[in-house]
């Protein structure tokens, strides 16, 4: 007789897709989509923990829409990492959520992707939210803000700003700025950064000294 899966396995992906996950990815979708509408007309990478949150990405401009599968990714296409891009050619990148596993590798395939001034959007769930109590007997692996600032940073992109969103318990969320790190979810904005090439030297100017002719 065939073992049982574990359940705690098959519940890592299927939280997202649970209504309390649904309310969160639905806040998030309000935040992201005005941000990405700023480059309409520009390539866009978005990646999400599975299929149900990708649907709402109906996003103006050329795009590819990607899920959370075992062993990679599905959507629009199929594929692993490396990602299936060229060098510099997405504008913007939303990561949703799926930075648990090989959030190193993905990041560093981000940054290659990104053309220099494009900017990355990375949602993760916040461990040191209350809110914690929805997902945590669900298996999912969670990292810290501050090991995924570093990992965004060390990869060569710039965090220009990290919010927070969504409850912090059950769905209430209260308004106070004081508490804003213990809600739901953290919302990074990173950007890809070129270092400009130095100015050419001046060359010096000498002056003479002599008699002019009149």
């Amino acid at each position: 007789m065939p073992a049982a899966p574990s359940p705690r396995q098959a519940s890592v992906a299927s939280w997202f897709d649970t209504e309390p996950a649904q309310v969160l990815c639905q806040l998030e979708f309000e935040r992201l989509t005005p941000l990405l509408n700023e480059r309409p007309s520009t390539p866009w990478l978005w990646l999400a923990p599975t299929a149900a949150w990708t649907a709402l990405a109906d996003l103006p401009g050329r795009g590819l829409r990607l899920h959370r599968e075992a062993g990679g990714y599905a959507g629009d296409t199929r594929c692993g990492l490396p990602l299936p891009l060229p060098n510099e050619s997405v504008n913007a990148i939303v990561l949703q959520h799926v930075t648990a596993r090989d959030a190193e590798h993905l990041i560093a395939e981000c940054e290659r992707v990104l053309m220099p001034g494009g900017r990355l959007w990375l949602s993760t769930l916040n461990p040191f939210s209350p809110y914690r109590r929805q997902w945590r007997h669900h298996g999912l692996v969670v990292r810290t803000p501050q090991r995924l600032r570093h990992t965004l940073e060390r990869a060569g992109l710039a965090c220009e700003q990290l919010d927070y969103l969504g409850p912090m318990w059950a769905n209430r969320a209260p308004g106070l700025r004081s508490l804003a790190p213990l809600r739901a979810a953290c919302l990074f904005t990173a950007e890809k950064r070129t270092l400009a090439l130095p100015g050419p030297t001046p060359l010096p100017v000498r002056r003479w000294h002599g008699t002019v002719a009149t």
